[in-house]
């Protein structure tokens, strides 16, 4: 079965200004992948040119397995499509817009179930004009809903959205993903609801893919900086602080934290602690965030 996206040196330039170059990138059924990067680094670019808005200068996309180009409104009836701020009659209610747009599509569909999904079936009756920023968001991911799409494309879908309608939206694309195996790429600048939902993480700079990995590979733990649980943790701190295989150590709360030298392991901190009487009821390795990976990425 060929993979649900897959792009071959996709590039994109506006004259001198190359926006994509050279993207190669593969998506699976059923995946989550997560689309980051800093302002002007491609990726509402990318997502356009998945989903047909922009031409690319060169490079090709496959979705399902055909070339877009070619098979464009065969294949795009497969998606549904979230970018930028959606647009609405706003003197139309949200149902009735809906409505519109599932006509246009020519394909049956359960408008209520759509915007029951995204929170604003109590809205169903209200102009689109006096939504706010937020409830119009809900209102376009309805819209992407509306056709019971294979594939979601997302540009910043919970921009605009409250702490709980962010959450409630991140919850019903992972019940997608994971129930309904829909396939959903999207782009943020929240690095942590990339970290709650994605399967995998695409890094873009300047126009390049500069990383692309498992979310849970990229904030593995990192062995070099420990939480220890242990009895007297003042006294293990002062004699840890002591060893020449320890950077520094910190206490706070009860607890030790210890930053180990390069080539020193938790097994070795362990070991002397034991070794010296001290009581362990924990040692837990700092979890590195995707963030700091983020970061570390785009400063190399």
């Amino acid at each position: 079965m060929p993979p649900c996206i897959q792009t071959d040196k996709l590039t994109k330039c506006y004259r001198s200004v190359v926006a994509v170059g050279g993207l190669s990138l593969t998506v699976n059924d059923g995946e989550v992948l997560g689309l980051l990067g800093p302002n002007g680094a491609g990726k509402s670019t990318t997502l356009y040119m998945l989903c047909g808005l922009v031409p690319p200068t060169s490079g090709s996309v496959s979705l399902f397995g055909k070339d877009l180009s070619r098979n464009y409104l065969e294949v795009m009836s497969r998606v549904g499509v979230l970018v930028e701020r959606p647009a609405f009659y706003n003197h139309l209610s949200a149902r009735t817009n809906l409505q519109i747009l599932s006509r246009l599509s020519g394909r049956e569909v359960a408008i209520d179930r759509a915007l029951d999904r995204v929170g604003l079936l109590h809205a169903a009756k209200t102009k689109a004009g006096v939504l706010s920023h937020g409830m119009r968001q809900r209102l376009g991911l309805a819209q992407a809903l509306l056709t019971e799409p294979e594939l979601l494309i997302l540009d910043e879908p919970t921009s605009g959205l409250d702490v709980e309608s962010t959450n409630e939206v991140l919850k019903l694309l992972r019940f997608l993903a994971d129930e309904a195996k829909v396939t959903i790429v999207f782009s943020s600048h929240l690095l942590h609801e990339v970290e709650l939902l994605c399967d995998r993480v695409a890094v873009l700079n300047k126009g390049r893919l500069i990383a692309c990995d498992e979310t849970e590979s990229l904030v593995s733990f990192d062995q070099s900086q420990v939480e220890v649980l242990v009895d007297s943790p003042d006294a293990a701190a002062r004699r840890l602080a002591e060893q020449a295989w320890v950077e520094s150590t910190k206490v706070d709360a009860g607890r030790v934290y210890v930053r180990l030298k390069q080539g020193a392991t938790p097994h070795q901190l362990t070991a002397f602690l034991v070794s010296s009487g001290y009581r362990i009821t924990g040692i837990i390795p700092r979890r590195r965030s995707l963030q700091e990976y983020f970061l570390k990425v785009l400063n190399t």
